[in-house]
């Protein structure tokens, strides 16, 4: 029985094609032929793209056994997991036992010897975690020894990033950290092998994480990698993530040309993706850089008309939970006390967020709400708005966000100037 390998190099000498050009722009010549010669395993998206460009079904290249029944299966659970969007709880859960419950009906025959077994493991840890199961009999660790084993290095970096994730959700951003760190030493052996977006993904996250610890140099250090790898590569995935990581760091310092720069990169992205989330993002990053940097506090309410273009319909962008934080600031610091309130009664922080900086935004908004509340008068919910905002940040690393509230609070309990 020949092996995948041999099958891919029989097709291709068939087809006359060199490695170069069965290669193509998605795989290198060096990876296929590792391959072809049996020392690396395709993932499922390569082994998709080798079958298209020799011209068969991926079932041709695979062997033969349960490996077609556990593809579909892959294929099938792939589906479900992505597709699961609902907001409510209930909803999602449902959705992942059922995907849950297809893979422990064949989970005692997975042995994690294919790549279909191995992700399939993967899943069904993933799931477990989302739904608070306990288990013990495989943990991500030994999928990542799995991943490794067929080389399949990428998958390694998706592991880490599964567990660096977990940690972040409780808040231990130290933790989560190590978790990636582990990764680059991991998959330092086998760099040169590992897709550029999964190197991005992984720089992405320790920039983000060393600025959740504080570590300003190496939050540099990874965030110019990260760029670097982007720009030589040609790759827009995860731009506006740096894009506005960096702006909201720039006016942290209070760097107008910096600021300026990258609300220019923002909008360039914006209007090139023309991506509805970006857009959005695009208008709190004007709200946010017009209130801290130009303080022209009477252009931030209903600023959005001028950002989102004429195509789209600006209702459908009312819920930006962080363009509103900056209208209620905007009508704040007008004096507008009443109205920044009214505004303000609806929002809330989301579950999802967990990153120092976004929360101190987001508490800001509360220190923002307690001074309206001062200014009218009512000092007891005053009180009570500082002081979440105000143990909110305590453990946080200092920034504008964090002085602000702390500010709020000298005021409002000791009726000290806030800036």
């Amino acid at each position: 029985m020949s092996s995948l390998g041999e099958r891919i190099k029989q097709l291709r000498k068939q087809k006359k094609m060199t490695l170069a050009e069965l290669a193509g722009d998605r795989l290198t010549k060096g990876m296929l032929s590792l391959i072809e010669n049996g020392k690396a395993q395709p993932s499922m998206e390569s082994l998709r793209y080798i079958a298209e460009r020799v011209g068969v079904e991926v079932s041709a290249l695979l062997d033969e056994g349960n490996v077609e029944e556990l593809r579909e299966l892959l294929m099938e659970v792939e589906t479900l997991y992505k597709s699961v969007y609902s907001p409510n709880a209930e909803e999602k859960k449902e959705k992942f036992e059922e995907v849950y419950e297809k893979i422990t009906a064949i989970k005692d025959d997975l042995q994690g010897k294919k790549y279909e077994e191995i992700k399939l493991l993967d899943y069904y840890i993933r799931l477990s975690a989302h739904l608070k199961y306990e288990q013990e009999e495989v943990t991500m660790f030994d999928i990542i020894d799995y991943y490794e084993r067929i080389h399949a290095y990428s998958r390694i970096i998706e592991c880490y990033s599964f567990l660096a994730g977990d940690a972040f959700q409780r808040n231990d951003y130290k933790i989560a950290l190590q978790f990636i760190l582990e990764a680059e030493q991991r998959i330092k052996p086998y760099e040169h092998l590992i897709d550029h977006i999964a190197l991005l993904d992984m720089h992405y996250i320790l920039t983000v994480l060393y600025a959740a610890v504080d570590d300003t140099l190496k939050t540099q250090e990874h965030l110019k990698l990260a760029l670097e790898i982007a720009h030589k590569n040609k790759i827009y995935y995860r731009l506006d993530d740096f894009y506005r990581f960096t702006l909201i760091q720039a006016i942290g310092q209070g760097d107008k040309e910096k600021s300026k720069y990258y609300l220019t990169k923002l909008k360039q992205h914006a209007d090139f993706t023309e991506d509805k989330l970006s857009i959005s993002a695009l208008a709190f990053a004007y709200g946010h850089y017009t209130n801290l940097i130009e303080k022209d506090y009477e252009k931030v309410p209903g600023f959005r008309k001028y950002v989102i273009p004429d195509r789209y319909e600006k209702d459908s962008f009312d819920d930006s939970i962080l363009y509103k934080m900056e209208e209620v600031y905007a009508y704040w610091a007008l004096g507008k006390f009443q109205k920044a309130l009214d505004l303000s009664q609806s929002i809330t922080i989301p579950e999802y967020v967990h990153h120092p900086v976004d929360l101190s935004i987001m508490l800001r908004c509360f220190a923002v709400r307690a001074l309206c509340y001062l200014e009218l008068g009512d000092k007891e919910a005053a009180k009570k708005e500082v002081l979440y905002a105000y143990h909110g940040v305590a453990e946080f690393p200092s920034s504008i966000y964090k002085s602000f509230i702390q500010e709020a609070y000298e005021k409002i309990r000791y009726g000290k100037r806030v800036k």
